[in-house]
């Protein structure tokens, strides 16, 4: 395994981690992204409450590098999340950054052209939620700060 996919399933668990210690039900993907279904399969889906997210993850190690998702993926992963009466995310995290969150209605409105979408790190601060914002936000969920920092 390359050490890119060995960092690219690290940073999976430890997202999956995360939002486990915070109370939720966390599955990951088998295979996702790896071409090795005939359906898509998105790298997480998180619920709690009835309520579900689907998340497609993307990791890099410096922030100067570009994200690209492939228009294909994005339009799977809305389908997924339709499918499962959820709503869809791109999840982003640069080296040992906090995650940030991409509503796929904010994505959407991003550059892009005919095969997807270049993302920027400008861009992810500016429309990307952070864990907190995005569990109180979309899942009706307050939490205390002292339990996010533990997490």
């Amino acid at each position: 395994m390359s050490s890119s996919k060995a960092k690219g399933f690290r940073v999976e668990r430890e997202l999956a981690n995360k939002f486990w210690e915070l109370g939720f039900a966390v599955m990951r993907g088998a295979a996702s992204g790896a071409g090795a279904r005939r359906r898509f399969v998105p790298d997480l889906v998180v619920m709690r409450n009835g309520r579900i997210l689907v998340l497609e993850l993307k990791y890099r190690s410096k922030s100067s590098e570009i994200i690209r998702i492939e228009l294909s993926r994005v339009k799977k992963l809305k389908e997924f999340a339709a499918r499962a009466g959820g709503r869809a995310y791109i999840a982003v995290k640069y080296g040992k950054e906090q995650w940030r969150f991409i509503p796929l209605d904010e994505l959407e409105k991003l550059e892009n052209d005919i095969t997807g979408f270049k993302i920027k790190k400008e861009q992810v601060e500016k429309v990307g939620l952070t864990l907190r914002q995005l569990i109180e936000r979309e899942l009706t969920v307050s939490l205390d700060i002292s339990t996010l920092l533990q997490a």
